[in-house]
């Protein structure tokens, strides 16, 4: 299309140079225009940049053969009616109109989508964060009562040596003062504190994997909000095919 439209401009400007432009005839200039929409090298948007060049190329650019076949091309599914009293001009930019207003609100329906999931995302976040802190203290608190019983049962062991007398006293008080079984209790936090931090695990990997969901979809968000009229996740080249109803789409210039 860039170089269709750079072999109009050149070709202009040469014949200017020359005071030939207004000889060519205009069933030439119309061969080329149609050419061109023909070809899918000019679209809407380049007929109305070349009715702005001279009187000639827009007075020749508003011809209903040229905007008959964009408005097949760009509207399919819109068959014009042979009782239709506009011009074709005219119903590609009501047809336009009405399709800018389907995709602004389709695209404001996206956004809202997105918005929900950054919602979710954001609560799923704040709850795994939640649960990360409570169990953070159940494994702080099984270590501290862990520690508490390993100390009484080295008070017990230490009861079956000779030992000082304030020292053996100490050590009947700490044992005394525990009213578990030792022996099972120390086993039974074991196993929770390992319990604890395979938990703690899979929460750290949860908050990173939903961290990740949000960060994309606030990308996209922000993606979707600059291109406000652009199909999000489609490439340029799309741009070629007359079929699609288009993307970057903007107000055709009126007459």
């Amino acid at each position: 299309m860039n170089e269709f439209l750079h072999f109009l401009r050149f070709s202009r400007l040469e014949y200017m140079n020359q005071g030939l432009e207004m000889s060519l005839p205009d069933e030439l200039w119309r061969w080329i225009l149609e050419l061109g929409v023909n070809t899918s090298c000019l679209t809407y948007k380049d007929l109305c940049c070349i009715s702005m060049s001279c009187r000639r190329l827009n007075r020749l650019s508003k011809e209903d053969v040229l905007w008959s076949k964009l408005l097949s091309f760009d509207f399919p599914a819109h068959v014009s009616s042979s009782t239709d009293r506009q011009s074709p001009k005219s119903i590609y930019q009501i047809r336009f109109e009405k399709d800018k207003v389907k995709k602004l609100l389709a695209e404001r329906r996206a956004v809202l989508r997105i918005e929900s999931r950054i919602h979710e995302h954001t609560r799923k976040l704040h709850e795994i964060e939640g649960r990360l802190v409570d169990e953070n203290e159940k494994l702080k608190a099984a270590i501290d009562e862990l520690k508490g019983l390993r100390r009484v049962k080295e008070a017990s062991t230490a009861l079956k040596v000779w030992q000082p007398e304030i020292i053996h006293s100490r050590q009947k008080q700490i044992v005394e003062n525990c009213s578990v079984p030792v022996g099972f209790r120390i086993n039974a936090l074991e196993m929770e504190i390992k319990l604890c931090k395979q938990h703690i695990s899979g929460f750290l990997r949860a908050r990173k994997d939903e961290n990740d969901r949000l960060e994309a979809a606030k990308e996209r968000l922000s993606k979707v909000k600059y291109h406000p009229l652009q199909s999000f996740g489609l490439d340029d080249e799309s741009r070629n095919s007359r079929k699609s109803t288009g993307k970057n789409l903007k107000r055709v210039k009126h007459e």
